[in-house]
């Protein structure tokens, strides 16, 4: 989808294309500006159903535009390789489907949320805005936070961080 394509809501009732809908507002939501996920997506997800990158481009702009949108700051051949391992057509429904969240069930569980300063898929802002829904929802039982100096992909790019954060809370458990 072009950067500044019109999104219109969906019929009243359709449930898949209200979820595709709501990918597509938030990618272009003020709390996600500057994102480089949407201005890389070669289809409408709410005409196909997913978010369609063209992952066999030849055009190195726009291969660098994949590079920093999702691992921005990995070494350039892992980057590389890792694109590969991306889902040209990532189905957007798995994400957006309903969930219901309960008080006893995820409510009651304690959550990590490790946030990434540099990353260009999830802004900080929006980052911050999940983190605070999910507080709001079960005020009882914060999120943890841990920032990391990162773009979207710190398993790539500072591995000894995030194994360290993972081995902290299984000591936690």
């Amino acid at each position: 989808m072009a950067p500044g394509t019109a999104v219109q809501g969906p019929p009243a009732g359709d449930a898949q294309l209200h979820a595709l809908t709501a990918a597509a507002l938030y990618i272009q939501s003020d709390d996600n500006e500057g994102e480089l996920v949407g201005p890389s997506l070669r289809a409408d997800p709410t005409v196909i159903g997913a978010l369609r990158l063209d992952l066999a481009s030849q055009d190195t702009a726009y291969r660098r535009q994949l590079r920093q949108a999702f691992f921005g700051d990995v070494d350039p051949d892992a980057a590389g390789a890792a694109l590969g391992l991306l889902s040209p057509d990532a189905p957007v429904g798995i994400a957006l489907g309903a969930t219901t969240l309960t008080r006893d069930g995820w409510g009651s569980i304690p959550r990590t949320y490790v946030t990434c300063a540099q990353d260009m898929a999830i802004r900080p802002a929006a980052q911050r805005r999940f983190i605070t829904e999910a507080d709001a929802a079960f005020p009882d039982n914060p999120t943890s936070v841990v920032a990391l100096d990162a773009s979207h992909s710190p398993f790539l790019s500072m591995p000894d961080q995030v194994a360290d954060i993972v081995k902290e809370l299984d000591r936690r458990a």
